[in-house]
């Protein structure tokens, strides 16, 4: 086999490990080499996003389950005749 036309392929190389070795203006020291990400958000702007969440989240609760279902399994579960199956689940993780 013949391999030709191989400089382009050594030039790639030869570019990119230059070009990691450079210093890059803006980056610090400590994060040489790296790439980080950083988000901050104010107090209140948590709060928000966490009281949204727990709105919509009791709302679908409130929306999915029937106060006869809901007494249903807290007799179940009070009893101890409450039983889960895998296969139940297991699909509800992989959204079946």
């Amino acid at each position: 086999m013949e391999i030709k036309n191989y400089t382009s392929a050594i030039n790639a190389y030869r570019y990119a490990s230059e070009s990691a070795s450079r210093p890059t203006a803006g980056k610090t020291q400590k994060n040489k080499g790296r790439n980080t990400d950083k988000a901050e958000f104010s107090v209140s702007a948590r709060a928000s996003f966490s009281d949204t969440l727990k709105t919509a989240a009791k709302a679908v609760a409130d929306s999915s389950a029937s106060a006869e279902r809901l007494a249903e399994l807290s007799a179940q579960i009070a009893d101890g005749s409450y039983r889960v199956s895998s296969e139940d689940i297991a699909d509800s993780i992989l959204g079946l």
